[in-house]
């Protein structure tokens, strides 16, 4: 799929509308993504922060997009779990930004 209809598709999936979650951008390589979320009246916990749940939901998704992508349809991947630490409340919009380096095999002597 091409980077600009995945970036519709997620934008539209209601998970990540209704969490406030926007994908701003997705390069068409697939090595770069970039997310925001914005805090809203959806997304708040009850004492006025983000909910840590969308924080991860806009976080989980895109290491195994892209690495499903980058190696292409020779390979399964699998996306096992995932840890996730609150350093501290916030109220700001979010920002992330994903980026896989090509790492090429060391050459055989």
């Amino acid at each position: 799929m091409r980077a600009r209809w995945l970036k519709l598709a997620m934008n539209l999936w209601p998970p990540f509308r209704g969490a406030g979650i926007r994908v701003q951008h997705i390069a068409e390589d697939y090595r770069s993504v970039s997310v925001a979320l914005s805090l809203g009246r959806l997304n708040r916990n009850y004492i006025g922060t983000h909910f840590g749940g969308s924080l991860y939901a806009m976080t989980d998704p895109f290491y195994m997009l892209m690495l499903m992508r980058l190696l292409g349809r020779d390979y399964a991947v699998a996306h096992a779990g995932a840890r996730i630490e609150f350093l501290a409340p916030a109220r700001v919009t979010h920002v992330l930004h994903v980026r896989r380096k090509v790492v090429r095999p060391a050459a055989r002597a």
